[in-house]
């Protein structure tokens, strides 16, 4: 597969993933669509969708979330110069990476997540805006 191909796939994935979130949060999004529009008077639906992933610091699909984040810790872990080979040098390797990179890895997804709701704006928006009509 192809980089360009593998960012397709990543991006269509993506769009799925945040639809099922803002879908399974919709009351809350639309608390928070109101609180943007009398408080900032802010009505631009898809701004409005990337302040609420913002705000919430959630990631679209935890499942493949932790998948990725096991994947780029245990390359790490075989990575590393000294071989980790033992059970507790493991973990021990593993417990590093994770202190060291969580929280840049779940603002890097989450900064992916904005620049899905830029890109696929217009296949994500009519169906969001038909469920807070609801």
């Amino acid at each position: 597969m192809s980089k360009a191909e593998k960012r397709q796939k990543e991006m269509d994935d993506m769009k799925a993933y945040a639809t099922d979130f803002f879908m399974k949060d919709i009351e809350a999004l639309k608390h928070f669509i109101t609180k943007m529009n009398n408080e900032f008077e802010q009505n631009d639906l898809v701004f409005a969708l990337k302040m609420f992933v913002l705000s919430s610091n959630k990631v679209f699909n935890m499942a493949d979330f932790m998948k990725g984040q096991s994947l780029l810790a245990e390359k790490y872990v075989n990575s590393q110069k000294k071989k980790v080979t033992c059970p507790e040098e493991r973990r021990t390797a593993f417990e590093r990476w994770i202190k060291d990179n969580a929280a840049s890895y779940r603002k890097n997804t989450i900064f992916k997540q904005i620049h899905c709701i830029d890109k696929m704006s217009n296949e994500i928006i009519p169906t969001i805006e038909n469920a807070l009509k609801t």
